[in-house]
């Protein structure tokens, strides 16, 4: 598994003292014996790789005439297709290998450039992503929304060195070119798709009809949920009503296979019980515990404190890393959606909540209006995701979150992603030029709910620098803001 290779030394850290998750917070080469190549490396060829798409009729049709009312209607079919990866390194070319393809995504199906997914008849591997691993599902994103076209990959690369290095999931990216059928069709982010599948999220996969309540669960907190609880062909989903506050009734879409009503009803006990326990004890110092079967929760008389009993229901480094993510990205859907858990029920799982699986970051780091466009405040927090709330001013996880900033610093995560975005800009900008002639619209029309500055990128010569170069100054002055609130020194 991709996590478990590369940071296997990192489990045994004498952090483990401080923090009471299973992952473990490591320094740049120090004491906790992290060196700069247990960390996440960018992958980004001299050349921008191509994913060649071929239907049997040569038509492109299935690329274009789709909309979210079709999704929703549940009218979106695959179509037979072979896949050939080019421009890239021997060992990672394709030739020709069979699959099937669809436009994807919510909104985004309604820009004229939409997402992509592959699904291979056999398992592949894509230009070393997942250190090699092969799987069927594969994404391209479009990054319609996004002129820099840089904020997904900012934040695979934040979720991988920040999560990565303490066992958590994250979709690996290259930034490659797509061609239909011959046909230029610009410039995509190819990504994992967000499954419960050895090497992807930490969910294991569920055995085909089995019934119990003993599996893995990977869910989705989803505003989409009622589309897909009325979609012919939509995900399981459950609702939760949240007390107080801007909650009310919020609701979870399940990616992983469910076989039975039980498996549902687990769930939803289950993340009711564990948001309860949590928010007694952060903030009415009643500790809780799971009984033997997880159903219910009881007063826990042994429990000294709201951190012990926090800590042996969801895995807390996994939401430090989760927070200190969606704080340096203020992303617009939060409170939202694709906001992703892992819960590994079987026998020797954690059974505990994981946070991981970063996705839908399009609409992030000061790109939509009114939204931290100055690039201060605290936004995450505050934000109205539940999970977040439940941790507003609880000193104990504050000072964990201090902690691993620290960390990062010394690392050089930070730095590191500032610089991946000007080195997008500066390695890929032709091809990024070459995108914006083919999809013009994007440049003249505009996105109404962005910020004006970047409404003003209208030339396809420079309008991915321009939006690069802005992307850069925001999250320069974010990185400068947290650190006045995070950092000790």
């Amino acid at each position: 598994m991709k996590q478990t290779t590369r940071f296997l030394s990192l489990l045994l850290s004498l952090v483990l003292l401080v923090s009471c998750g299973e992952g473990a917070n490591t320094g740049n080469g120090g004491t906790d014996g992290v060196t700069d190549e247990d960390l996440y490396r960018i992958v980004t060829p001299e050349t921008m790789p191509e994913i060649h798409i071929t239907t049997e009729d040569g038509d492109n049709s299935w690329a274009t005439r789709y909309d979210r009312e079709d999704k929703l209607a549940g009218l979106i079919e695959y179509t037979d297709a072979r896949i050939s990866v080019k421009a890239c390194d021997a060992a990672y070319a394709l030739t020709e290998e069979e699959a099937e393809v669809k436009v994807r995504g919510n909104y985004t199906l309604d820009y004229d450039k939409k997402p992509i997914r592959i699904k291979f008849k056999k398992k592949n591997g894509m230009l070393g992503m997942n250190e090699g691993e092969a799987y069927k599902n594969w994404v391209l994103l479009a990054d319609w929304k996004d002129p820099s076209m840089t904020r997904n990959a900012l934040t695979f690369y934040l979720g991988n060195a920040i999560l990565g290095q303490d066992g958590y999931y994250t979709s690996d990216f290259r930034v490659v070119e797509v061609y239909l059928n011959g046909a230029y069709w610009g410039v995509y982010l190819l990504a994992e798709q967000q499954e419960a599948k050895e090497g992807r999220a930490s969910a294991p996969e569920v055995e085909k009809g089995y019934t119990g309540t003993d599996i893995g669960y990977f869910f989705e907190f989803d505003g989409y949920y009622m589309y897909e609880k009325n979609s012919p062909d939509g995900d399981p989903t459950l609702e939760m009503r949240y007390g107080g506050g801007r909650n009310g009734l919020r609701g979870y879409t399940v990616k992983s296979d469910i076989n039975s009503d039980e498996q549902l009803a687990f769930l939803k006990n289950y993340l009711d019980c564990v948001y309860l326990l949590i928010n007694r004890a952060n903030y009415q110092r009643l500790y809780y515990k799971f009984n033997e079967d997880k159903t219910a929760i009881l007063l826990d008389g042994e429990c000294k404190s709201a951190k012990d009993a926090v800590c042996a229901v969801i895995d807390i480094d996994s939401l430090v890393d989760t927070y200190i993510l969606n704080e340096l990205a203020c992303d617009l859907d939060l409170d939202f959606s694709s906001f992703y858990f892992s819960l590994d029920m079987t026998e020797g799982g954690k059974q505990k909540l994981v946070f991981e699986a970063p996705w839908d970051f399009d609409s992030a780091y000061g790109i939509w209006r009114g939204i931290c466009n100055d690039a201060e405040g605290m936004y995450a927090m505050e934000r109205g995701n539940p999970w977040f709330e439940l941790f507003d001013g609880v000193a104990w996880f504050e000072e964990l979150v201090e902690e691993k900033w620290a960390k990062l610093k010394a690392q050089g995560v930070l730095d590191t992603a500032a610089s991946l975005i000007t080195r997008l800009e500066s390695q890929y900008g032709q091809n990024y030029i070459k995108n914006n002639d083919r999809w013009e619209k994007r440049l003249t029309e505009g996105h109404g709910s962005l910020i004006p500055e970047l409404e003003t990128f209208n030339d396809s010569t420079r309008a991915q620098a321009l939006a690069s170069a802005q992307l850069a100054a925001w999250f320069d002055r974010r990185v400068a803001y947290l650190d006045g609130v995070w950092s000790k020194e």
